[in-house]
């Protein structure tokens, strides 16, 4: 992914990166920032070193941690070799260690020691987008090929006609193969990839009206119209079949594919609401619409994503300052303790499981990986409103279809059992 800005921190200030982080994110600035954009399983040391070749700028939080760290001066070090823009964010009233002052002792510094901290964030946010280039300073000009053109009514079917044949063949195949069940499936991301084929193929033939005539044809400039008596060979014939036709037979065979999904039906979920998954690509829990996508399949294993709507929670602050309580739409409680700031939902929160959610002035706030907005209800009684990202379940369907076990990134275990018989509603 693209990024703006690199974030070099000690483990000691997270906090603080976290916030800079949101910050400069809320203001279009794109940044990276470990450990969050560093992928499980990659060297730890070869993602940093490739983001800061990637990067325009770095902000160094700096800071007594930040001075007595040993890595930090190696990113700098590298960033400076880069000819990356050094921009110092200093939180404490420290002077440089040696190993920093080399690089960063000339350097312009933004200063972050007096409150309120909110201001100094805006301030260097600022500042960032005073040293990025300007999307002109990034644009470059790449000419589109020019179209082939179409040389006969009877000639080949399009590279277009063809990807949507092939979908078609494809799935006929596995309707048709004594073990389809068991080898290959088709579920709503299929029939997704072909509604945009036959879209790519319905624009490149002209906005929606497929050509079946030469009267079409003649209009093209580059066309080339044989004479009425001219038959077609042998070769030619079985493509005869016109698009629209095949637009049609391709969406209907899709259509009883995704028909076929085993884990459409009824289940019990594990807090007992009753949950029916449609095949319109939907799932209903209570008063709650979500949509589910088949991600992978094999003989042996079948895995789902259900996204649902955003959590809200409600919460209210206790009349000390000190803690918050609530929940949300869908039975969750949410409470957290103070952590810094002193009156009103902006400061830093630490939630029951260790994690601090740092709330910022301009409506957002950020939690380990996640962004969310909040508001204000009622300030006068302490009552906000905190909407994170949707929760997104990542299931897998039992061999014999008969149960559905998973979680979602909030780490909220999910399972459902199949009911029968099935009352959709």
């Amino acid at each position: 992914m693209a990024f703006d800005v690199f974030i070099s921190y000690s483990s000691k200030d997270k906090i603080v990166a976290d916030a800079v982080c949101a910050r400069l994110e809320s203001s279009s600035i794109r940044c990276w920032i470990a450990p969050r954009d560093i992928v499980a399983g990659r060297s730890y040391g070869e993602a940093i070193i490739e983001a800061i070749h990637v990067a325009k700028v770095m902000v160094l939080v700096f800071s007594s941690s930040a001075n007595t760290s040993g890595h930090i001066p190696k990113e700098v070090e590298r960033a400076v070799s880069n000819g990356l823009t050094i921009l110092p964010f200093r939180i404490e009233d420290v002077p440089p260690g040696k190993s920093l002052d080399y690089f960063i002792g000339s350097v312009h510094w933004l200063d972050a020691i007096t409150p309120p901290m909110e201001k100094h964030l805006d301030d260097l946010a600022a500042t960032v987008h005073k040293l990025l280039p300007t999307k002109q300073e990034e644009q470059r000009t790449f000419a589109p090929p020019p179209p082939a053109p179409i040389t006969s009514q009877r000639t080949a079917p399009s590279a277009e006609a063809a990807s949507v044949r092939e979908v078609a063949a494809r799935a006929a195949t596995a309707k048709s193969a004594p073990t389809s069940s068991n080898k290959i499936w088709v579920g709503l991301g299929a029939a997704a990839l072909l509604a945009l084929l036959v879209l790519g193929v319905v624009l490149f033939r002209g906005g929606g009206n497929p050509p079946s005539d030469a009267g079409n044809l003649a209009k093209n400039t580059n066309a080339v119209v044989p004479p009425p008596d001219a038959a077609p060979t042998a070769k030619q014939a079985p493509d005869a079949m016109p698009v629209a036709d095949l637009i049609k037979k391709d969406l209907a065979e899709a259509s009883k594919l995704v028909a076929n999904e085993p884990i459409m039906g009824c289940y019990q979920w594990f807090n007992n609401a009753p949950v029916v998954i449609h095949a319109n690509g939907t799932i209903v829990g209570g008063p709650f619409t979500g949509r589910w996508r088949l991600m992978t399949a094999s003989a042996t294993r079948r895995t789902y994503t259900f996204t649902w709507p955003e959590a809200t929670d409600t919460v209210t602050i206790a009349p000390d300052q000190q803690s918050l309580s609530g929940g949300n739409q869908y039975g969750y409680p949410t409470s957290g303790v103070r952590v810094s700031g002193s009156y009103g939902l902006i400061g830093v929160w630490r939630w029951p499981n260790g994690v601090p959610v740092t709330v910022l002035p301009n409506g957002t706030f950020t939690a380990a990986t996640f962004h969310g907005r909040w508001k204000a209800v009622d300030a006068a009684r302490g009552v906000y409103t905190l909407t994170w990202p949707n929760p997104v379940d990542s299931v897998a369907l039992s061999a014999d279809g008969s149960r559905i076990s998973g979680s979602n990134q909030y780490g909220i275990a999910i399972s459902g059992v199949r009911t029968q018989p099935c009352s959709e509603k």
